[in-house]
């Protein structure tokens, strides 16, 4: 297992170029995801291939990065980790802490 500190600048760069990419996923993902409805104003309508895709991308995304942390950092995805699509607001920038905390089992 290797710390983000030992990475070299283009391994760090890729790491990085991989967060950006799940980050602008899950935010248009966003868009499709159910919020309050108001009185007087129409449901929003959402074309399935439209979310389809969007799903899609937050996939890939996600895969793409835990990949590049098995291959570059030695890290495995916890199985308990729920997919970014589930939990879209799972990166959040006022976090500081998500990548420094010890994994602890559940309990």
């Amino acid at each position: 297992m290797r710390s983000e500190r030992n990475l070299s600048p283009e391994e760090r760069q890729t790491l990085e170029a991989a967060h950006v990419e799940l980050r602008a996923a899950v935010e248009a993902y966003e868009a499709f995801l159910g919020k309050e409805l108001q009185p007087g104003v129409n449901v929003p309508i959402v074309k399935a291939d439209e979310m389809q895709a969007a799903q899609e991308r937050v996939e890939d995304a996600e895969r793409t990065l835990w990949e590049l942390r098995e291959r570059l950092l030695g890290w495995t995805r916890p199985p308990w980790a729920p997919p970014a699509t589930l939990v879209s607001d799972w990166i959040l920038e006022e976090d500081p802490g998500y990548d420094s905390e010890p994994d602890r089992a559940r309990r």
